[in-house]
């Protein structure tokens, strides 16, 4: 399959391992025998409020490196291009927060912000940092060439290239962000370590330096969130975790199907330990941040209808829905692992704490 192209009407990747799935989250509710009749009623009610993270905002910065070729430079700007579409026409994110840097700002100038040199990339980091606000995702996207000396990584952008060292100061303001970032480019493995944060998911193409071969992870994640191709849960959203074991399915197939040994092995990292997982699980404690996230923002027009304004006690309480939201997400995620009746009292906790608190903030907005 050519990672260059999306494929319209693309379905799930097929099934994976029981060892691999990572907890459902489309089934929310289990069995009636085993959870109280309270408990029952809350999961039932809980398609009609439990919106995951959606009164995020998402921002992205998409920069594509220097090509070197004509061929490259076709490839990046393809990838590049349609991750800007699937941003600001599918998901509807306003287009003033995403950023998109290419080597040629003429190539089309109502798509590119500005050029991938060093500097501007700094710039358009700060910008986007006066902008995010506390709980919005921002998503980076290292779309090209990457390199390593043996001791730094290195992205490969007009003039001075951006080291790992510099990327960690870029990220530094976003410590009351959720960051994805994605280093599409060879020899980019060491990044899971020199970057891994709190809130942070780090995804590099290749699992070390040494892999320091052409990859194809970049154009399969982009196709993961056209047409929801990634969407295995069928839940109207692509989680990060989604697209990640979408494209990582797609880079083995592709070389499964030329007959290729595979010169990448994609890691994710977002537990804040510095050690990627090839395959994120519950065991590995990676996976946890991703499958919550997605890069669908607020709109929907529930944070437009129900934000909290001005209003401190609604900001609050907002806040506090996240936090139930996010812990639901990762209880979820840890199933497999728990003892069933310890796994059902902490869902009825946290249903009805999340219950109570949906209904403190619908008390609020009908008296604004």
């Amino acid at each position: 399959m050519n990672p260059n192209r999306a494929v319209g009407g693309a379905g799930p990747f097929g099934v994976r391992r029981q060892s691999e799935r990572p907890a459902p989250t489309a089934r929310l509710a289990p069995g009636p025998s085993s959870l109280s009749k309270a408990g029952l009623l809350f999961c039932l009610m809980l398609p009609a409020f439990l919106s995951p993270l959606f009164a995020q905002s998402t921002h992205a910065l998409i920069v594509v490196s220097a090509s070197g070729e004509e061929q490259f430079k076709e490839q990046f700007w393809d990838w590049g291009s349609r991750l800007h579409r699937v941003l600001t026409e599918q998901m509807q994110v306003p287009r003033n927060q995403v950023v998109f840097l290419f080597e040629d700002p003429s190539k089309d100038p109502s798509l590119v912000t500005g050029k991938s040199t060093k500097s501007e990339m700094t710039s358009a980091t700060e910008r986007v940092a006066n902008d995010c606000k506390e709980g919005d995702v921002l998503l980076v996207m290292l779309l090209g060439h990457g390199s390593h000396d043996g001791r730094n990584y290195k992205f490969n952008l007009v003039g001075p290239d951006v080291t790992d060292g510099d990327l960690e100061q870029l990220l530094r303001p976003f410590s009351k962000q959720e960051v994805v970032l994605v280093a599409a480019t060879p020899s980019s493995g060491d990044l899971t370590r020199t970057l891994a944060g709190k809130n942070r998911v780090i995804i590099a193409a290749t699992k070390s330096g040494l892999e320091n071969n052409q990859t194809v992870f970049g154009g399969f994640f982009v196709e993961a969130f056209e047409n929801q191709a990634a969407d295995t849960d069928k839940n109207g959203r692509v989680s990060i975790l989604e697209a990640y074991l979408y494209t990582q399915k797609k880079v083995d197939g592709f070389y499964k199907e030329r007959q290729k040994l595979a010169t990448e092995h994609s890691l994710l990292e977002d537990d804040g330990n510095g050690r990627g997982s090839s395959i994120p699980s519950p065991k590995t404690g990676d996976g946890i941040l991703a499958t919550r996230l997605s890069l669908n923002p607020a709109g929907d027009g529930l944070a437009a209808s129900n934000g909290p304004g001005d209003n401190q006690q609604l900001r609050n309480l907002h806040a506090a829905k996240r936090k139930v939201e996010s812990d639901i997400e990762t209880l979820k995620y840890k199933k497999a692992t728990m003892e069933e009746a310890e796994y059902q009292k902490d869902l009825e906790r946290l249903l009805l704490d999340l219950a109570r608190t949906d209904r403190q903030i619908r008390s609020l907005e009908k008296g604004k």
